[in-house]
């Protein structure tokens, strides 16, 4: 439940939403429990007539229109709380998923040189998923059931406490199995979700790069990787469904079991005269809701597990240090005669070697400068050092005489106009692709650029 509590504690602009959600859940769930007693009084007084000992056809009639009034409260609660519950997830989801955006581009560029693209955008969409479906199940089904079944059982203390105590024995024994079946699912889906990472973020590298699959005729390679995965996914997914079938064979042999005591307990005492016909409807009807929340036990247990190990790449992700802010205001003014200089630079990548070794040079205003050498030499280093990708290990970069690392990152970047060695092109139009570095741009320019492009 931790990574759970962490998500209440984070969206607290929702919090006054998710109060007003608990109350209604709280009244639909003491309404529907107050239908059932007026249906305990309702079958008292046909009783009584039917018995000949009185019964007031008044007093019947205003307790059945008072049933249907309360059903229909009771009813209007839920769909409201409901709406309000799905209208929660929705919020939800949009925050989380704006938190997890807003982070990873504030992520150092050393972040995304060692993370597969479609493993991070899939490990959002398991988080945001997994939480979604989680709340959306607490605000309609959890909650409900969990609350009604504090009424329940204390409305079976007071007509008859033994009642009440194997019902409440119930919940502790659904809860230790289903504890015990869920935390062995959520380990193999830990497993699962790794597998899966890789295998979708296996998948976009190869849409985004078919034609070197191709090139190398390595399609049935790649096939084979997939197909793999998904086997071994498959396998895990069967350890966990005989797992959960087997726990889920002695949840039903423990109801069987209180039951049968208690359809003894009220059927001996009703048949002593230790209860009336309506008490023994009522205390039936009343075990009968008991028995939902039991047999949702284990799916919500299932889903709070799925959503602390779907949700636990998401907070790991939240946890990283980040080192830009995009949103902060920066006036990044055209510089005029610029002198770009380093000094002794030398630079590493995590876990590697030197790719630069105290490298100088300086490059003045007007100059055009090509970088030469083998695959590995550093060219796209020195461009990535530029750019303020990654500070350099030791020496220091120099514009206008000025330390670079005094120089922010937009001001840096917004005075270079940059095209890089591979092509990118957004899911957009042509006009807003051509125009990404400065979306401001008038169609004349745009069109300008175009022909300059050929």
């Amino acid at each position: 439940m931790k990574n759970i509590f962490r998500i209440i504690l984070i969206s607290k602009p929702l919090h006054p939403l998710a109060i007003l959600i608990a109350c209604l859940i709280v009244a639909s769930s003491l309404l529907q429990i107050f239908a059932a007693i007026l249906l305990k009084f309702i079958v008292d007084q046909i009783t009584l007539k039917v018995q000949d000992k009185g019964g007031d056809i008044q007093i019947l009639i205003t307790l059945i229109i008072a049933a249907f009034c309360v059903s229909f409260l009771s009813l209007v609660a839920t769909v409201v709380s409901n709406r309000l519950g799905d209208h929660f997830a929705g919020r939800l989801q949009k925050f989380l998923t704006e938190k997890f955006y807003d982070k990873v581009l504030r992520l150092p560029q050393s972040y995304f040189d060692s993370e597969i693209s479609g493993k991070v955008i899939n490990q959002l969409n398991r988080g945001i998923v997994t939480i979604r479906g989680f709340l959306n199940s607490a605000t309609n089904f959890i909650l409900p059931t969990f609350v009604q079944s504090i009424f329940t059982i204390g409305v079976l203390a007071y007509y008859n406490w033994p009642i009440a105590i194997f019902t409440f024995i119930l919940f502790p024994i659904y809860l230790l199995l289903s504890y015990y079946s869920t935390v062995q699912w959520g380990k193999e889906e830990v497993k699962k979700n790794k597998i899966e990472d890789k295998m979708r973020g296996r998948m976009q590298e190869v849409i985004a790069n078919m034609p070197l699959v191709k090139g190398f005729t390595n399609e049935a390679n790649e096939y084979s990787f997939i197909s793999n995965s998904l086997s071994e996914s498959n396998d895990i997914y069967a350890k966990q469904s005989k797992t959960y079938h087997i726990f889920d064979f002695f949840r039903g042999l423990s109801l069987n079991i209180i039951l049968f005591a208690v359809n003894i307990l009220v059927f001996y005492n009703t048949f002593q005269g230790g209860l009336t016909i309506g008490e023994m409807v009522l205390i039936l009807q009343l075990f009968n809701q008991a028995r939902i929340p039991l047999f949702a036990m284990s799916f919500i247990l299932t889903q709070i597990q799925t959503a602390e190990s779907g949700s636990k790449e998401y907070f790991e992700v939240l946890g990283l240090e980040t080192v830009e802010n995009y949103r902060k205001q920066v006036t990044a003014k055209k510089l005029a005669n610029p002198v770009l200089a380093f000094d002794q630079v030398s630079f590493n990548y995590e876990k590697s070697n030197d790719v630069l070794k105290e490298v100088s040079f300086t490059i003045k205003n007007g100059q055009s400068v090509a970088l030469v050498g083998h695959s590995g030499a550093g060219k796209s280093t020195i461009v990535n050092l530029l750019l303020k990708f990654y500070n350099p290990s030791s020496g220091r970069i120099m514009l206008n005489n000025t330390p670079y690392s005094e120089h922010d990152y937009h001001f840096i970047r917004q005075n270079i106009a940059l095209v890089f060695q591979e092509n990118e092109l957004f899911s957009s139009t042509i006009k807003e692709n051509v125009a990404y570095g400065n979306p401001a741009a008038a169609d004349k320019e745009i069109i300008n650029a175009l022909k300059l492009a050929n």
